[in-house]
């Protein structure tokens, strides 16, 4: 069974065909079930139910390229993304910068993936010019952090 309904399905596809423009990947890193328990590391409660979310959103636009990496075997190349913990992706564009995600972007946090997609399909985003212009003047570079509850 889906986990987006087949109408949501579409109403999305339809979105991503008008508003996307170029190419997305996203670079998940995941833990799959291990059937022996280590007393050092729990179980991921979401990672698979994470990775079927992308993987339907993935098949809704030929522009969205899933690639799921194991964070135990691929250390370096999360380390290189800011990745330290499961589930977590991260989404790749014509923009130099970079949205990460950690945890599972369902309820509120799921649209504002699909604006984020978009917003990294096209390599910009809809801020006002007198917010672009005073992000040009930072001499620095800045790690944002937005945190999102669905309460």
């Amino acid at each position: 069974m889906a986990i987006i309904a087949q109408r949501d399905q579409e109403t999305i596809r339809n979105s991503f065909e008008e508003q996307m423009v170029g190419d997305v990947e996203i670079v998940m890193f995941t833990e799959r079930p291990s059937p022996i328990i280590l007393p050092f590391r729990g179980q991921c409660e979401t990672c698979e139910d994470t990775e079927r979310l992308l993987s339907e959103v993935a098949e809704l636009s030929d522009k969205i390229k899933l690639t799921v990496h194991q964070l135990s075997t691929s250390g370096e190349e999360a380390a290189s993304y800011g990745i330290d913990r499961v589930p977590a992706f991260v989404l790749k564009g014509a923009a130099r910068g970079q949205v990460r995600f950690f945890g599972i972007p369902s309820g509120y946090e799921f649209s504002a993936f699909l604006a984020d997609l978009i917003d990294t399909s096209r390599g910009s985003t809809d801020l006002s010019q007198a917010t672009k212009e005073y992000l040009g003047t930072l001499t620095e570079d800045v790690n944002l952090k937005v945190f999102t509850t669905p309460t």
